[in-house]
């Protein structure tokens, strides 16, 4: 990708490039769901919705002038063309192949957007494997699908008989690190995927309404790493019909302990340490884990609550089929308003809602 194109898409409204984002996921889980179902019975309609996706991956990064990925997504959708015209035999391999590539490209643009550059040697290293599948011989191709998806995921795949020697991955920077954790925890399924894009757009506008009490940076982290705990909470406590017993409310509510802790332990995240760690507190003290009051809680841990809550409501999450509207989740809010939450950030809050989100 060069300078210009980055730029031309970058330069582009924000809420294009959610919906961009949001339409690749959308067509990463068709993906997904056509492996799956492919790796327990091959048929052409898998293999044509397959096709139809990667197709449609294709079309939405060329409408949004990222050319260099469209090279790579038209080389994967040849590759499906052989499969579904009988050139190639389809297996497990393949589909873990498939998964590969979408799933670094997704992630090579998350940090273009999170970043605001390019992602180095990924995409380089995208390019040459998927053009090397590409061009694998009947032979060499079970296997070099295998070496790619491997390498793609950062594994290094080492034969038995010939171990190569260890290489250390790159360690990113905090920021990244946390980005790519919080990402890994949406992955579990607890809430719907693009939640974490819509927390930290609403923090950030909320922070922006406040005339930026917060520095962006410590809130950007604090918005990634407030749930990090929640990926040690048993799937079955989640999925529990029923009232929680005094032992599985309590690991849930040691989340905010365990983001908490990770935070200070890394230098230079102190305040973000404790917004994660006041995010549970209420106004009215009634909160968790101190039962902090009123003006006592950090007001990134108001705002955390806030944005928290709203995108709670109104995202899909494992125990409920359905999500609720925003006007919904705007009245649960303000009927807290005081004991819950801070009455004057709810203000705050319903004129960002009424700004920026109910003219979409």
């Amino acid at each position: 990708m060069n300078k210009s194109s980055i730029q031309d898409f970058l330069l582009l409204d924000h809420e294009l490039i959610d919906e961009f984002m949001s339409c690749y996921r959308d067509a990463r889980n068709e993906i997904q769901q056509s492996v799956v179902t492919l790796n327990q019975q091959a048929d052409s309609a898998s293999v044509n919705n397959l096709f139809r996706a990667i197709h449609s991956l294709k079309g939405n990064c060329r409408m949004v002038y990222l050319d260099p990925y469209v090279d790579s997504l038209h080389d994967l959708e040849e590759i499906i063309s052989d499969l579904r015209d009988m050139h190639i035999e389809y297996d497990e391999r393949l589909g873990d192949f498939i998964m590969a590539v979408t799933e670094s490209v997704h992630d090579q643009l998350a940090f273009i957007v999170q970043n605001r550059r390019l992602p180095g040697e990924m995409l380089d290293r995208l390019n040459d494997w998927v053009d090397t599948v590409r061009k694998s011989s009947i032979t060499d191709f079970p296997l070099n699908c295998l070496k790619a998806a491997s390498e793609l995921r950062g594994i290094s795949q080492a034969e038995e008989e010939t171990p190569l020697p260890q290489v250390l991955p790159i360690l990113p920077d905090d920021l990244t690190l946390m980005l790519q954790w919080s990402q890994k925890l949406d992955a579990l399924s607890i809430y719907r995927r693009g939640r974490l894009e819509q927390l930290v757009e609403l923090a950030r506008l909320l922070n922006e309404a406040l005339n930026c009490p917060l520095d962006a940076t410590q809130l950007q982290a604090a918005v990634y790493m407030h749930d990090i705990g929640m990926a040690f909470v048993p799937h079955s406590i989640f999925n529990k019909e029923g009232s929680l017993s005094r032992e599985e409310q309590r690991m849930i509510q040691n989340h905010v302990e365990v983001g908490y802790h990770l935070l200070r332990r890394m230098e230079h995240w102190d305040e973000a340490a404790t917004m994660v760690l006041h995010h549970h507190e209420r106004w009215d003290g009634q909160g968790y884990p101190n039962r902090l009051q009123g003006q006592s809680i950090h007001i990134g841990g108001r705002l955390l609550s806030l944005v928290d809550t709203y995108c709670s409501i109104t995202n899909e999450r494992s125990d409920r089929s359905f999500r609720r509207s925003l006007l919904s989740a705007i009245t649960e809010i303000n009927s807290n308003r005081g004991n819950q939450f801070d009455p004057e950030l709810v203000d705050v809050f319903n004129e960002v809602v009424r700004t920026h989100l109910l003219k979409r």
